[in-house]
C-alpha cells in the first residue's frame, strides 16, 4: 500500500509540473498535432519578458506561452522582427501574435487584444548624474527638456498624450543610452530592468542615474491579429488560461522569479 501511495503521488506531481513546465518551445514533440501560431519577438529580446540565455529562449512571456501550449491545442513559432515591422506584420496576418503589447484606443482598432493582462510593466525616466532634475510625478515638470524614447513604444496613456513634451524617437534602448551619455538628450524613458541592464553592461552606472517615481505602471498583453478565421477562438481560450494561470500560485512564483512583482 506504501508502495502505491509513493506511485500515485509521483504520478500527481509529474502531470502538475506538465501542466505549466515541460513543454517547451524549442520542442519539436510539444508542436505535434497542434496549431501553430507564430509569435513576433525581437532578437535582442525584450528583458526579462524574452530574452537569450546559452542560445535559449527563455523569460516571463516565454514561461506564458509554455504554459498555454501545455494546456491547449496550440504551439508557438518565434518570429525575430523589429519592433515596428512587427506591429505591422501582426496588423497584417503576416505573423499571429505579439507580446508585451500596452493597449491603447489606437491599437484596440488594429488588434485583438487578449484579456486579461498577463503582468506589468513601470517605465522610468533615466538622466545623467550630473542632471539636477526633480521630478515628483507631474509630466509639466519635463517640459524644458527633451526625452528619448523608442520608435512605436507606449509608455502609458498619459504619457503618450502629453504632445506637449519634446520626445525624440530612437529604433533601440541601446541607441537611447549613446544619446544619452552624448548629451543629444537630456533624459530617455524605458523600463528600469531591461536598461539598468543595459547600463551594468556598458559599465556606465556611475555616470547614469534613475529618476522616481516611476511614470506609469502599465498592464502588458498578448496581442493577435484580426486576420485569422479562428481569431475569436484563439483569443478565447488563451484569455481563459491566462486567467486560470494568474489565479495559481505558479503566476505569483513566475512574478516573483522575474522581478516583476510590482
Amino acid at each position: 500500500m506504501r508502495f502505491i501511495k509513493i506511485i500515485l503521488l509521483i504520478y500527481v506531481f509529474s502531470f502538475s509540473v506538465l501542466a505549466h513546465t515541460s513543454l517547451q518551445l524549442g520542442d519539436p514533440q510539444a508542436k505535434k498535432n497542434k496549431v501553430i501560431l507564430t509569435v513576433a519577438i525581437e532578437e535582442i529580446g525584450y528583458f526579462p519578458f524574452n530574452y537569450e540565455e546559452n542560445g535559449e529562449r527563455k523569460g516571463f512571456s516565454i514561461d506564458i506561452l509554455n504554459y498555454v501550449e501545455a494546456n491547449s491545442k496550440y504551439a508557438f513559432k518565434f518570429i525575430i522582427l523589429p519592433w515596428p515591422r512587427a506591429l505591422h506584420q501582426v496588423e497584417q496576418g503576416q505573423v499571429d501574435l505579439i507580446l508585451t503589447l500596452f493597449k491603447t484606443p489606437k491599437r484596440e482598432k488594429i488588434y485583438h487584444f487578449i484579456e486579461p493582462s498577463y503582468g506589468n510593466e513601470v517605465n522610468q525616466l533615466f538622466a545623467l548624474n550630473e542632471n539636477d532634475l526633480e521630478f515628483n510625478g507631474q509630466l509639466q515638470q519635463l517640459t524644458p527638456y527633451s526625452i528619448g524614447t523608442t520608435r512605436e513604444y507606449s509608455y502609458g496613456e498619459a504619457f503618450d498624450r502629453a504632445s506637449y513634451l519634446t520626445k525624440f524617437p530612437a529604433l533601440t534602448e541601446e541607441v537611447l543610452l549613446t544619446l544619452l551619455l552624448g548629451s543629444r538628450i537630456d533624459m530617455a524613458i524605458a523600463n528600469p530592468l531591461i536598461f539598468n541592464r543595459l547600463i551594468s553592461t556598458e559599465n556606465v552606472s556611475s555616470q547614469v542615474k534613475a529618476i522616481e517615481p516611476y511614470i506609469s505602471t502599465t498592464p502588458v498583453y498578448m496581442a493577435l491579429t484580426r486576420a485569422r478565421d479562428d481569431s475569436q477562438e484563439i483569443k478565447q481560450t488563451i484569455g481563459q488560461l491566462t486567467q486560470q494561470l494568474k489565479a495559481s500560485t505558479y503566476y505569483q512564483e513566475l512574478l516573483d522569479k522575474y522581478q516583476l512583482n510590482f
